[in-house]
Parts: structure tokens; C-alpha cells; sequence
């Protein structure tokens, strides 16, 4: 940059787009800030709609959501809290009211008596949203900006004359394959989804503690997906029951949504000790109702979100252990019923606190500010008892007899290097032995791809997971398409989701042998009456209600959630990023008016010889000259970022050159 200059960049519909930072951050594109705002109203129908148009997993993400829109919020940086709107447990109110899970139904379906798939498509689309009968009393602000997955275009698609309709197999009914099976339904073909296990979730119901999320909800939410005519075979693990090259013969083209399923090991001193088990083992093991021992000291390896659960679980496994052996007289048959069902009655729970509950221990190499689990999930661990040691790290597992007896830690120097690359260095003379029972390694996942068995065309990345062009999900093999943690590695359930999506789209392409183009369409609407709810700003985060402490316990699911009263209190937070004030320099006196009156310091007029910038800033002042005569003397300068949408700018300024406007963009898809 120009010394003393600033650095101007010229808005695009990107830019514009970016504004909108949390849906921008979402994977899937999902507005959130226009469910969010609708909740705000009172609106929670509408906003189901907005929420689970881009998301077919919208009730389970309402709840585990790993919530990349609520890190992106501009919201987490304004305001006395300093804390993001609760975009995650807003969606829950939605989802509970309107969802699957819900005893209420979408206006005019059960009467019309439709199948299924007849409600899904009879479901509002965005057209009917713009439309003034549907928006009675509304402004236009309240519209949203669907993209090029959402229902309309699908069904859009659906609808295209001389489609050729194809049977697809899925591989995997975890999230990439729902959301994959749930699109290509929508889009008419046919599929059939293989499942290795007895149910369907994938790692979302085996490697999510059920204390997170209602199973039945997330039951509900799947068969919804189902009941689009979509086939499963469970117990159908593919390289045992059927090979892939089977299976391509019979279909027109295969999804692999296979999840990572085996946990990694530590390559120490000890690491094969009886004792030393994985965080994907247990939560498996513990979820399914298997029986795990564990003992009564337990040190879980790991800082991230897996590692959390794997404490949180242990520490249940520790209660229900300490209530078997001292009131349960009758033996390993009962010992066994316990394990198996792990749904103990609150009184034993409450029981086994009383008697002692286990003590678990957590060390993790990243320091507190660098932890990379989520905040909440850190504040509840700690809430119920778990001590965490950041700056730790594993040197050596000790043991007697073959089993383990103590982990050895080391002290952290550092984590990262000066170019923030993962280079943990350690504290020599600093190790000492931690007494425990057991070892839980929670440092990472890897992928069981036994399914691809014999399929030598399907060309491998170098870390073992499955090769894709990730605009499309295809492999190296034209008919195969890939996605979620075998093509990625672990990710949130939101990214498995988009892959769904794209690849869905990309089997569509393969089966009709042409190419999809995404259109992109822009509108401006001016809000001459813009004005943001009172407290705004000042509005603090409200803690999502949960179980108290003492009655965390066995299955009991934690988080009670928002009431709608909470909600719409939590919702009038959002500061509408879509929102935005638009100058018009020819209007400008220069007065200073707005810079003045902005109580958060955005904006500043420089001369224009103050600016620095590329050939687009210098085709702007060029078009400003040829259209008014004259070159502009000076620039208005804002940052976005401080902005809270407040309007005293455009309410100061005396010869309206100030507007509020809302940006709205819609993707649609067509045919090359």
C-alpha cells in the first residue's frame, strides 16, 4: 500500500455476500440471519422454512452443530457481552415448533392428504415468499437468499422435461449420505442406501454421546428423509455383504458417504497396554449399550470437541460403575443389564455421586486461549466436575502386569511454530506419572475403507482417503462419487452436509451428461423505515438452559433449550449484516453530518488522492466523472465491520444521500 494512503475496496455482490458473515460461513448457505430475525418477529413457521430449506439435517443441527456461523458473527465483537447470537439453539426453537419432531405440521398438508414426498414439494418456496399474499404486513427485509441446493431448485430441476431417471446407490447413512439421498429423491431418481449397522446416523448417533442430542428427534428427522422413497438395506456392510464392483453394475452411480469409524493411536512407550482405549471405541461401545469398564481414574488424551466427550462420557460410565458395585449385590447378570441399557434411573444416578464419582482428568497441548474444542462444551465439562490440564502432553503410558497404571506427562514449551504449523515442543525434566486406570486417546480419527475393496480405479489421496473434485464429489472413477469424513477427513456435520449437496448435484450432471451452471441474481431494496429493535447492542447472551449439574446423569439429554419468549429476546440481537447503508455521492455536501453523528466511529471522508487501490477503484471514479461532469474531490469511507445497521447516518443526513438498503441475492441452477 501507498505510504499515509488508505487501502479502498470497491463493493461486488461478493462483497456483498461476505457481509452477510454467517451465512457466508456456513457451509450450506443457510440464511441465518433471516430465521433468526424472523423469530424475532414471532415467525417461527416462516423461519423453519429458511432454516431447513439449505438443510435437510436442520433438527440435528439445531442441536450438535459445531455452529461455524455463530464463530463468524459480527455480533461476538459488538456489544458488552462480546458473545454471537445463539444461531445453534435458535434453530432448535424452530426445529421443535415445525420440525419432524414437531406434533404440528405445515399448513395444508395433513389435510390434503399427500404422500411424503407430495408434502415435501408442496412445501413454500422463495417465489411464494416474495409474493405480497404471503408477506401481508411484512416488509421486504424479511426475505431470504436461498442457493442453488435449496428446495425450489431441486424441484425446479425435478420438473425439466426429457431428465433421464437414475437408480444411485449411497454408501452410508451418515450425514453426507442422507443429505446425498435426500436430494437425488427430490430430484426424482431412485436410491438405495447401504448400511453397514442396525441404524442410520452414522457417527452422528455412534459417536455422539446421547446426553447431546434426542435420539428420537434425530430418529424422526431421518425418516423423513426415508419417506421420500428412499430404500435402505441395514446390515449391509459393503466389502462383506456386497462388494462396490457389485453394486456398480446394478446402479447407475454410487455415493461413498462412509464416516470414519476407527480412532488413532499414540505411537509411545505403553500405547498397547490393556487400558488404553480410543474416543471413537468408547463413545461406540457406550452408545450402542455395550459394556466398558474403565476403573476409577480415567486421563482422556486431546483438547478437541471429541476429547470433551469422551471425559464427559467416562464420567458417566464412572457413576453408573460406582452405583453397580456398591448397590447392585447381584452379580455380573445385573452388572451386564446395567451396561447394556445405560439408562439408569435418576435415584441410582443422585446414588452413585453420593459414593464417589470417578475422577477424570483431561490434558490437552494447546493452552486454554488456543483449546480448539467449543466454548460450551469446555464450560459444561468443567460444570460437571472434569479437570482439564492444558499445556500437557503425553510422554509415556506405564503399566503392571500388561495393564495400564499411570500416564507420564510432559509439559508444553509450545504448539505451533512462527508460521503456525502444528510443532508441539515439550519441557524436558518436566515429566511425572499420573496414577489412572485408563488412557482415552482422543487424537483423531482415521477411515475403515474395506468397502472400496477391489475397486483399484477409485484413486486414493495420499492420506488414505478418497480422491474427489470437490466441486462435484466425482473420484477417478466417473460413475463414484465421494464425500464427508472418507474424502475430507473428520469435519462438522454442516460440511458432510454440503458434500451431500454438491455431490447429488454432480450425480445429477453424470446421469443426464450435461453440465449444471449456477446463476446468480442481485436485488437492492430501499428500506426508508429501517430502524433496529431497542437494546440491540445491549441485549447480553443468555445461557442455553440445561439439566442442573447433579442431574447430568446416565442418557439424560443436557441442553433444555430456548422457551420462544428467550428466543425472540435472543433473536433481536442480530444486527441484519444483509442491511446496509448505501451513499450517493452526488447528493453529498460534504458536511460531515453522518462521520459526526456515528456513535461507533465507521465512517471517515478522505480526498480522494488519500485512496489506494486497483484498476476497478479507478474505473468507479471514472464512470463518476463521465456520468456527472466532474471528478469526485472526495470518498466516503466505511467500515462494515463496526457497523450496527443503527440508520443515524442516513436519519442525519439533510439532503438524503444516505439510504438503508437490504441485499438479496438467489442462486438457480440450469442446464449448459
Amino acid at each position: 500500500m501507498a505510504e499515509g494512503k488508505y487501502r479502498a475496496t470497491v463493493a461486488d455482490a461478493e462483497h456483498w455476500r461476505k457481509m452477510i458473515k454467517c451465512q457466508y460461513a456456513c457451509p450450506v448457505n443457510t440464511d441465518a440471519r433471516a430465521y433468526v430475525t424472523a423469530i424475532a418477529r414471532g415467525e417461527l413457521e416462516r423461519g423453519y422454512q429458511i432454516a431447513h430449506d439449505p438443510n435437510p439435517l436442520s433438527t440435528i443441527c439445531g442441536r450438535i452443530c459445531g455452529a461455524p456461523c455463530e464463530k463468524a458473527c459480527r455480533r461476538g465483537v459488538i456489544g458488552p457481552d462480546l458473545e454471537p447470537i445463539a444461531i445453534r439453539p435458535l434453530k432448535r426453537v424452530l426445529t421443535e415448533n415445525y420440525g419432524p419432531e414437531s406434533a404440528q405440521h405445515l399448513p395444508n398438508r395433513e389435510a390434503l392428504n399427500l404422500t411424503p414426498i407430495e408434502q415435501w414439494r408442496a412445501g413454500t418456496t422463495y417465489a411464494e415468499l416474495k409474493s405480497e399474499k404471503t408477506w401481508a404486513g411484512l416488509g421486504p427485509q424479511d426475505l431470504y437468499s436461498p442457493v442453488r441446493w435449496s428446495r425450489e431448485q431441486l424441484l425446479a430441476l425435478a420438473k425439466q422435461p426429457q431428465r433421464k431417471i437414475a437408480k444411485v446407490a449411497v454408501i452410508g447413512a451418515g450425514p453426507s449420505g442422507l443429505a446425498a439421498a435426500h436430494d437425488l429423491a427430490a430430484l426424482g431418481h431412485k436410491v438405495t442406501i447401504f448400511e453397514a449397522g442396525s441404524k442410520t446416523g452414522g457417527m452422528m448417533r455412534y459417536g455422539v454421546p446421547v446426553y447431546r442430542i434426542d435420539q428420537q428427534a434425530m430418529d424422526l428427522e431421518i425418516e423423513s428423509i426415508l419417506d421420500l422413497g428412499v430404500e435402505i438395506k441395514f446390515n449391509t456392510p459393503v466389502g462383506q455383504a456386497i462388494t462396490l464392483a457389485e453394486i456398480r453394475k446394478q446402479f447407475d452411480a454410487v455415493y461413498l458417504g462412509l464416516g470414519l469409524m476407527k480412532g488413532r493411536a499414540l505411537n509411545i512407550e505403553g500405547a498397547n497396554l490393556d487400558g488404553v482405549i480410543t474416543a471413537v471405541d468408547l463413545l461406540l461401545n457406550y452408545n450402542m449399550g455395550y459394556k466398558v469398564t474403565l476403573g476409577k481414574k480415567v486421563i482422556v488424551v486431546g483438547g478437541g470437541d471429541v476429547a470433551m466427550d469422551a471425559a464427559r462420557t467416562a464420567l458417566r460410565l464412572g457413576q453408573l460403575t460406582a452405583a453397580q458395585s456398591a448397590a447392585l449385590r447381584d452379580g455380573e447378570a445385573r452388572e451386564d443389564e446395567e451396561s447394556e441399557s445405560v439408562h439408569t434411573a435418576l435415584d441410582v444416578a443422585r446414588t452413585a455421586l453420593r459414593l464417589g464419582v470417578a475422577d477424570v482428568k483431561m490434558i490437552a497441548l494447546e493452552s486454554w486461549a488456543e483449546l480448539p474444542a467449543s466454548r460450551f462444551e469446555v464450560e459444561e465439562a468443567l460444570e460437571e466436575g472434569i479437570e482439564v490440564f492444558t499445556r500437557h502432553g503425553p510422554n509415556k503410558i506405564v503399566g503392571k502386569g500388561g495393564k495400564v497404571t499411570g500416564l507420564e506427562v510432559i509439559d508444553v514449551a509450545s504448539v505451533f511454530d512462527e508460521n503456525r504449523r502444528f510443532n508441539p515442543k515439550f519441557k524436558p525434566g518436566t515429566e511425572r506419572v499420573w496414577d489412572c486406570d485408563t488412557v482415552i486417546l482422543a487424537i483423531g480419527q482415521a477411515a475403515d475403507l474395506a468397502a472400496l475393496g477391489g475397486a483399484d480405479d477409485v484413486k486414493m489421496s495420499p492420506r488414505g482417503l478418497v480422491e474427489i473434485n470437490q466441486e462435484t464429489g466425482q473420484t477417478s472413477a466417473p460413475d463414484v462419487f465421494a464425500g464427508g469424513d472418507c474424502a475430507y477427513g473428520p469435519r462438522l456435520i454442516i460440511s458432510a452436509v454440503r458434500d451431500g449437496h454438491l455431490a447429488a448435484l454432480g450425480i445429477e450432471q453424470f446421469v443426464q451428461g450435461r453440465p449444471l451452471k449456477t446463476q446468480v441474481t442481485t436485488e437492492w431494496v430501499n428500506l426508508p423505515n429501517h430502524a433496529m429493535p431497542a437494546g440491540w447492542t445491549t441485549t447480553a447472551r443468555e445461557h442455553v438452559p440445561g439439566l442442573p449439574v447433579n442431574r447430568r446423569t446416565g442418557i439424560s439429554v443436557i441442553e433444555i433449550g430456548y422457551s420462544e419468549e428467550q428466543a425472540a429476546q435472543q433473536g433481536l440481537r442480530c444486527l441484519e449484516c444483509s442491511v446496509n447503508t448505501i451513499f450517493d455521492g452526488a447528493k453529498c455536501i460534504l458536511c460531515n453530518g453522518c462521520v459526526d453523528v456515528c456513535p461507533w466511529d465507521c465512517l471517515k471522508i478522505v480526498r480522494l488522492a488519500d485512496l489506494a487501490g486497483d484498476e476497478t477503484l479507478a474505473g468507479v471514479v471514472d464512470a463518476y466523472r463521465n456520468e456527472h461532469g466532474t471528478a469526485p474531490l472526495a470518498a466516503m469511507l466505511k467500515d462494515d465491520m463496526n457497523c450496527t445497521r443503527c440508520a443515524l447516518c442516513a436519519e442525519r443526513c439533510p439532503t438524503d444521500a444516505i439510504s438503508m438498503e437490504a441485499f438479496r441475492f438467489k442462486e438457480t441452477l440450469a442446464y449448459g
